[in-house]
């Protein structure tokens, strides 16, 4: 059986990553969340390193939330670092919001990408707020995905890699 998607990036070389997502970008869609992730974690970096005697090694373990999609350093993860909602967006039918949508002409109100263009048009099922803007109404710690995990400088953690390379414990 063949590897999976994020098993053959993990062992990709750089440039072939590179090449693939830059080709990948072609799609404004694609384009639009890679720059806003590669932002976000050029941020976090910088941010840290600025830090009065933080002095980041290279081998600092970042990871990738799966509740907020935030990066994190897995050493700087406290209790309140994570802020989400666990609920679902809902359609709000309580307002006005969709009054003119036509779902014929326009498309269908309940699917992704109404919930990324119009997310003023739904609500959380977990706190009932608006879903546009809402800032997350559980708070926690970060919880890393073990298959996004990343040290800074080398490749992805956390995989099978059929390679024969052992992984490292976290």
């Amino acid at each position: 059986m063949g590897s999976t998607c994020q098993e053959q990036i993990m062992r990709a070389p750089t440039h072939h990553v590179k090449a693939t997502l830059a080709f990948l970008c072609k799609d404004s869609e694609v384009e639009e969340v890679a720059l806003a992730r590669l932002d976000a974690l050029a941020e976090m970096e910088k941010t840290a390193m600025e830090a009065p005697g933080n002095k980041r090694k290279a081998t600092e373990e970042l990871a990738v939330c799966i509740q907020c999609e935030t990066p994190f350093y897995k050493d700087e993860n406290h209790l309140g670092a994570c802020s989400y909602h666990p609920g679902d967006m809902e359609v709000d039918d309580d307002n006005d919001f969709w009054a003119d949508h036509d779902e014929n002409i326009h498309g269908t109100i309940d699917s992704d990408w109404a919930r990324k263009e119009y997310p003023g048009g739904f609500t959380w099922s977990c706190c009932e707020k608006n879903a546009d803007g809402a800032p997350g109404c559980t708070t926690g710690r970060h919880e890393a995905d073990p298959q996004k995990a990343w040290k800074e400088g080398s490749e992805i953690e956390g995989s099978s890699a059929e390679d024969g390379s052992e992984d490292e414990e976290a």
